[in-house]
């Protein structure tokens, strides 16, 4: 009997709990035929309504918890490319507001949700501040892929040195934006997920001095806590830092010996036998080498994340490769991969001849111009 009541309370307290919901309402301007979408990270629909004449509703639907989801709103009339938005759902209702013809920019979104509130201030700032590079940056890059190969040699450089300096421009309002966002919102238990959002690698430096006026509980949730052992990395892989050591022997069994590269400019090589872009890329470094007028002036060491020495060996040997050739062969549990922080393959570091850092994650397509630019102001 006593069994009974217990599951009897249970089940009276499990009816009593509110179960969250969502309901939707939008005023979408200039859409006569569109669709509003919600999907989890996952890429999974959840919800979904179609949108007629500027105008779309849904009724109140479970939510099964509160998370982050991504949104989009299309316009079927017209050719729409824009990227899904980031979007915080809890308990409630939230009315989503476009502006014509601008559905790549955030919208307007009321809603109960705090979070919500937080990342509606945060992507607004960021479109204010970047929309414009980030349109002129995809164009480039557009450029660069269907009209490089017809392009004269001084007129590609100066197209890559315009990609560049967006590229840079970009950097400088993404730092700008944030540190901006956590003035106002210097309580946000949501920045550290927001800087996940950001190109932080790429100005760590900047983002360091940022992350550590986060609130502790922001740096402690597990986004904050990867964001901080990273950046604290990071920093001492800047320009003009002394690169750090490489472990490992050559194909021969030998140790390492750095003092044996004797190029005015260094281009080290993360790369792994089974990784193709790898493998492709040693031919355009040939290509590269071949350019200067100097082939002596850029050397290539090259550092393998393998684990098995004959795959390692086999693809030096077909790939045709005589510059210095590393490995530990402990693959991803490699001191060098810890220490040059490297995360994805291929990567490549420049550096001047006393092993000091030029550029951290350098583009292939790159390496040409930065190490021209650098042998023309140093030597």
């Amino acid at each position: 009997m006593k069994y009974f009541y217990i599951l009897l309370t249970a089940f009276i307290l499990t009816g009593c709990v509110k179960r969250a919901s969502i309901e939707f309402a939008g005023v979408t301007p200039g859409i006569k035929n569109g669709v509003f979408i919600v999907k989890t990270l996952g890429d999974s629909a959840l919800y979904g309504e179609n949108i007629k004449d500027g105008k779309f509703t849904m009724a109140a639907k479970q939510l099964k918890y509160p998370d982050y989801y991504k949104m989009n709103i299309t316009d079927n009339d017209n050719n729409d490319t824009h990227e899904p938005f980031e979007i915080y759902l809890e308990d409630g209702k939230y009315v989503i507001e476009t502006q014509a013809g601008q559905l790549y920019k955030y919208p307007k979104i009321t809603s109960p949700s705090k979070i919500q509130e937080q990342l509606s201030a945060f992507y607004t700032l960021t479109d204010k501040l970047s929309l414009d590079v980030q349109t002129e940056i995809k164009q480039l890059n557009k450029d660069v892929k269907d009209k490089g190969n017809s392009l004269s040699g001084a007129a590609y450089t100066a197209l890559l040195n315009k990609l560049s300096l967006a590229e840079n421009k970009l950097r400088a309002n993404n730092v700008n934006a944030f540190s901006q966002f956590v003035k106002q919102y210097p309580n946000s238990v949501v920045s550290a997920h927001l800087m996940s959002k950001l190109n932080y690698e790429d100005d760590p430096v900047s983002f360091y001095a940022i992350y550590k006026t986060l609130t502790p509980e922001a740096r402690n949730t597990d986004e904050g806590k990867e964001i901080g052992q990273k950046l604290s990395h990071l920093v001492k892989l800047v320009p003009g830092a002394k690169a750090p050591s490489i472990s490992g022997n050559t194909p021969d069994g030998k140790p390492f010996d750095p003092k044996a590269v004797t190029g005015k400019v260094i281009l080290v090589d993360f790369w792994r036998a089974g990784n193709s872009i790898s493998r492709e890329n040693h031919q355009r470094m040939k290509d590269i080498i071949g350019q200067l007028k100097n082939k002596n002036d850029l050397q290539v060491v090259s550092i393998s994340l393998d684990t098995k020495a004959d795959w390692w060996k086999n693809a030096i040997n077909e790939d045709n490769i005589n510059w210095p050739q590393v490995s530990d062969l402990k693959g991803d549990d490699s001191p060098n991969a810890a220490n040059w922080s490297i995360t994805t393959i291929p990567t490549y570091y420049l550096l001047d001849g006393s092993w000091n850092i030029i550029e951290r994650n350098i583009d292939i397509g790159s390496i040409y111009l930065e190490t021209s630019d650098y042998l023309k102001r140093h030597h």
